[in-house]
């Protein structure tokens, strides 16, 4: 078979072959080429163009132990609160030049535990999780590996793990004291279970704010009670 033959392009030897450079030539091309001359660099380029020539990602991932990709574990992508982190992370890990797998426990926590597993398996680079309650024993396995994780919209109790979080207790407060300030007086709180820890955090700001306000009188299903009681906020 001739070396200028590009019928059968199967890897980057084959490319190596057809260019007339050494396999090290090509792989500089593809992963520095700023490292290559220009007129090696382009006959490489040309090569791969003409031949439609497609490098095993997955054989390279799997001698560096790690892939350009990050997974984000969200608890439900129909709620644009997590349609807005997903695309914000989209973007950041474009820019960045990686890709980012989206993954939707959907308040599951098997979902969860499953799709972390996978992520691992994957050897993606890096970790965003917006974890539902307590936070799964498979992310000791993707620590234990090096792969950085970061919790979202959670803060971490542990000083070793990073995570950003957005204040739901001072939110809350914010809203009844601002509610408060114009002189409202009957004020209802609606809101999912409290077993959600962002729900149950903005109910208790809006109760922190009533017990410093003035008297407010509650009414919950249960009856009514003052404010501060465990029935204050819910309106």
């Amino acid at each position: 078979m001739s070396t200028t033959d590009t019928s059968v392009i199967h890897d980057i030897r084959d490319v190596a072959r057809v260019a007339g450079v050494s396999i090290g030539t090509v792989s500089n091309v593809l992963n520095r080429p700023h490292m290559v001359a220009d007129t090696t660099r382009e006959r490489v380029e040309e090569v791969i163009a003409r031949t439609g020539f497609v490098r095993n990602a997955s054989a390279r991932h799997l001698r560096q132990g790690r892939t350009r990709t990050i997974g984000l574990v969200v608890q439900d992508v129909m709620n644009p609160f997590f349609t807005e982190v997903a695309r914000a992370a989209e973007d950041a890990a474009t820019d960045s030049g990686y890709l980012l797998y989206l993954c939707n426990s959907a308040g599951s926590p098997e979902k969860e535990a499953a799709y972390l597993r996978a992520l691992v398996e994957q050897q993606v680079s890096g970790v965003l999780l917006t974890p539902l309650q307590e936070i799964p024993a498979v992310m000791n396995t993707l620590r234990a590996r090096g792969t950085p994780v970061v919790l979202v919209d959670r803060a971490s109790e542990q000083p070793d793990q990073c995570s950003t979080a957005v204040d739901d207790v001072h939110g809350g407060d914010l809203a009844a004291s601002h509610l408060l300030s114009i002189g409202r007086r009957r004020i209802a709180f609606i809101s999912s279970t409290w077993s959600i820890r962002q729900c149950a955090d903005r109910r208790a700001g809006v109760r922190r704010a009533l017990r410093r306000g003035p008297a407010v009188r509650t009414r919950s299903p249960a009856g009514t009670g003052r404010a501060g009681d465990d029935d204050a906020g819910r309106g």
